[in-house]
């Protein structure tokens, strides 16, 4: 959504705390076999993205499990805390 990126060669998180590869999917299943009410709905949602913090992963071919690299110190967590507290805010 706000830090876009190939799968494979986003990761992490933004400064705004904008995680990459951010989905949100939402599944409606409507039950219609109570016929005097019209039957029922009801919702599940998931969202998921990279992990929201400063993280990088070299992409290779020979590589399957490339080691995961922190690449930026950031000792309050300040993009981690924004991004937890959007989510908050929209859900």
């Amino acid at each position: 959504r706000h830090f876009a990126g190939t799968r494979y060669l986003k990761r992490g998180v933004s400064e705004q705390g904008k995680v990459a590869n951010d989905v949100e999917h939402e599944q409606v299943v409507h039950d219609e076999s109570d016929h005097m009410t019209g039957g029922t709905f009801s919702s599940f949602l998931q969202v998921r993205g990279s992990i929201p913090t400063f993280w990088t992963q070299e992409s290779s071919v020979t590589m399957p499990k490339p080691p995961i690299e922190i690449n930026r110190v950031d000792p309050t967590y300040r993009a981690t805390q924004a991004h937890f507290e959007d989510l908050l805010q929209r859900y």
